[in-house]
């Protein structure tokens, strides 16, 4: 695999490996993100490595997708200690499904004391249709363009009706799917593995101990399907409660905070955080 590491000097303690999303992305982000995030922590005088997966980017081999990559993931964390041998304290950052990724794989490495999460992907059918019901056909009502479609008569009706019929069963189930994995721990004995990916995160979060960074955006329907997913399971806000998490939502950003102000708070709260314990 192909990384690039920032390193300040004189060399620091922590570092932070950033983990892409499987959109798929490689090192330089969207809108060049983990370049700007990545020289911004080497400003504030920590380490920084991003690095693409196997089979993304520049790196050989075979890609598996974000729910396979914890190999991935330690070969990053053995790279920056290697090649910055005074790093004792790693940060895993993770947007949208390596968000998902760092919450599987964090609690199983000691390296690890820190996780800093933007707009965590928890997609489930039913969240999905969730967050369809509540948002988006609210604010398509709101859309001029929508009711000149319904003027001309250009508007699909029966696909539309069928689509939110389906939406909102769907909806329907989400709730007591949440709550059915909601209490504490994995009383009901199953495997982790076997339970919905929001419930699987949940697990994650709850087993790594350490400080948690949590940033949303105000105009991305991935952070508005999380957040409903949270609204309706108490495990999530008992998690989210904790005093180890630093929750943040930047109103104006879209998921991947490609405007100038919102890039420059994501910068700043992580560089916040990160001096801050």
């Amino acid at each position: 695999m192909l990384g690039i590491v920032n390193v300040p000097d004189p060399p620091p303690r922590r570092g932070v490996v950033f983990v892409v999303a499987d959109g798929p992305q490689y090192r330089i982000g969207a809108q060049r993100q983990f370049v700007s995030l990545g020289r911004s922590i080497e400003a504030h005088g920590y380490a920084a490595l991003r690095f693409d997966y196997r089979g993304m980017g520049d790196s050989e081999g075979h890609h598996r997708g974000f729910l396979h990559v914890d190999s991935d993931i330690r070969a990053a964390v053995d790279a920056l200690i290697a090649n910055v041998p005074t790093v004792e304290e790693v940060v895993l950052w993770g947007e949208c499904d390596s968000a998902a990724a760092v919450l599987f794989y964090a609690y199983k490495d000691p390296r690890i004391k820190g996780i800093s999460l933007a707009n965590p992907w928890v997609r489930t059918d039913e969240s999905r249709a969730k967050t369809m019901v509540k948002h988006y056909y609210r604010q398509r009502l709101l859309e001029p363009n929508f009711w000149r479609k319904l003027l001309k008569l250009q508007f699909d009706y029966k696909g539309s009706l069928a689509s939110l019929w389906r939406n909102v069963a769907l909806a329907a189930k989400s709730a007591a799917s949440t709550r059915g994995s909601s209490g504490s721990g994995n009383a009901s004995g199953k495997e982790v593995r076997d339970e919905p990916l929001p419930a699987r995160l949940a697990e994650g979060l709850r087993r790594f101990p350490g400080p948690v960074l949590l940033i949303t955006s105000g105009r991305d329907w991935i952070a508005k399907e999380f957040l409903e997913v949270v609204a309706d399971s108490p495990q999530w806000q008992e998690l989210l409660g904790a005093g180890r998490v630093t929750r943040h939502e930047i109103a104006d950003a879209d998921h991947s905070f490609s405007n100038r102000p919102s890039r420059d708070s994501l910068v700043r709260h992580n560089c916040e955080w990160l001096g801050s314990w």
